[in-house]
């Protein structure tokens, strides 16, 4: 490439009609147009665009939704895979992804296996990708199966959002409590106090307890929110190293609500990595050991290994031990459709499971706002409650006691 070359952001379609959109370095605006007409893209819009900047980590998340979209789009284009993969690279904004995209690409063309380069550079992609792409690769089906994996992810990300924006408005709820209870505890109670003191008479029990444990609850709230914002950004951190699933099984998935969904979530995104590799042409074993580490849970890859151990010993799924994460309805109906002639069978059952789960996942997700949102709410409102009656129980006793000595 010309030291002297330009990148030009450019929005184009697809042979099929498909969006796409990214960068291209060119001499010119011209030559990038050109580039971009080989591979048969309609290039809608092309403008001078800045260059990459430099990062680091895993491509995760909608970036990887675009990059697997990408890469789906140029094979069924035609592309070699090589040259795809380069043009992608000037696509992505991270620089060391997009040096991996280029490692890669020159690995292939030097006769390294697709699955070998991957797994080369496994900690910038998720679990088990590149045995997937090579799996669509020995069926002679890459353009398939990279769309298979697209709707797989976007699956993924809708279902966490879901999760997200379901926790998001109890979590904003959490919040308020604790600002009104550090409130009430740091400023409101101690002002009370002082005036109390003047009285001259014996408080009620409710208002003594509030009085003695005014500072502890106000230091408990700021306690409990500082908690809560490092546990998120520890979490995030965690997620963005790949190292979030063994917190999720520790625990997200003994939290009551949460837990429940996140199990669900976790079988349907099995059943479905396992149909992916039975269409991408792998046996059963092979597929079930690709998909457990698709999930990123070790639990639930614990108990996949165990499964398999299982059929290596000669038995079949619907014998095996119950698992605590795996249902097994789930091994019931893939050791009966696994016997049927043909993968076919087998893949529409595990697509059928995995829509399932997904449908029972979702519904899970929206239990978690209509209950935690009120609880929370009242909750509040109890704090609030007490704290007037407890403020308000002293003057009550001092006006009937004024009241009384009038009479």
């Amino acid at each position: 490439m010309s030291s002297t070359a330009s990148t030009f952001a450019y929005r184009a379609q697809g042979f099929d009609g498909q969006p796409l959109s990214g960068t291209i370095d060119a001499e010119s605006a011209d030559v990038a147009r050109q580039r971009l007409e080989s591979l048969r893209l309609r290039v809608l819009e092309l403008a001078p665009a800045s260059a990459p900047a430099a990062g680091a980590g895993r491509l995760r998340g909608e970036d990887f939704v675009t990059f697997n979209q990408q890469l789906a789009h140029l094979t069924a284009a035609g592309l070699p895979l090589e040259q795809g993969l380069r043009l992608i690279a000037q696509d992505l904004r991270r620089g060391r992804i997009a040096a991996t995209v280029r490692q890669i690409a020159a690995e292939l063309e030097q006769g390294e296996s697709l699955g070998e380069s991957f797994q080369k550079h496994a900690a910038h992609f998720p679990p088990a990708y590149g045995r997937l792409v090579e799996a669509g690769v020995r069926n002679n089906n890459l353009s398939g199966m990279l769309l298979s994996l697209g709707q797989y992810l976007q699956t993924v990300e809708q279902l966490r959002a879901a999760l997200w924006r379901a926790l998001s408005y109890p979590a904003a709820v959490f919040l308020a409590l604790c600002f009104v209870v550090a409130f009430i505890g740091h400023f409101v109670l101690p002002r009370f106090e002082v005036i109390f003191r003047d009285f001259g008479m014996r408080l009620p029990l409710i208002t003594e307890i509030l009085l003695k444990s005014c500072r502890q609850l106000g230091t408990a709230a700021i306690v409990l929110v500082a908690l809560l914002v490092v546990a998120v950004i520890v979490l995030q951190i965690l997620r963005l190293t790949g190292r979030d699933g063994a917190v999720r099984d520790v625990i997200g998935l003994h939290l009551p609500l949460i837990g429940p969904t996140l199990r669900r979530t976790l079988i349907s995104r099995w059943c479905d990595a396992v149909r992916l590799g039975i269409e991408g042409g792998m046996d059963l074993p092979g597929a079930m050991r690709t998909a457990g580490d698709a999930v990123g849970s070790p639990r639930f890859k614990r108990e996949v290994e165990a499964l398999l151990a299982h059929l290596e010993s000669g038995q079949s799924l619907g014998t095996a031990a119950r698992q605590r994460l795996i249902p097994g309805t789930v091994l019931a109906a893939m050791d009966l459709s696994a016997r049927q002639p043909g993968p076919g069978v087998l893949a529409e059952v595990l697509g059928t499971l995995a829509r399932m789960y997904q449908q029972q996942a979702r519904a899970k997700v929206t239990l978690i706002p209509a209950v935690l949102t009120p609880l929370l709410l009242a909750i509040l409102s109890a704090i609030i409650g007490i704290v007037i009656i407890g403020m308000f129980a002293p003057l009550i006793s001092l006006i009937q006691s004024v009241s009384g000595g009038g009479k």
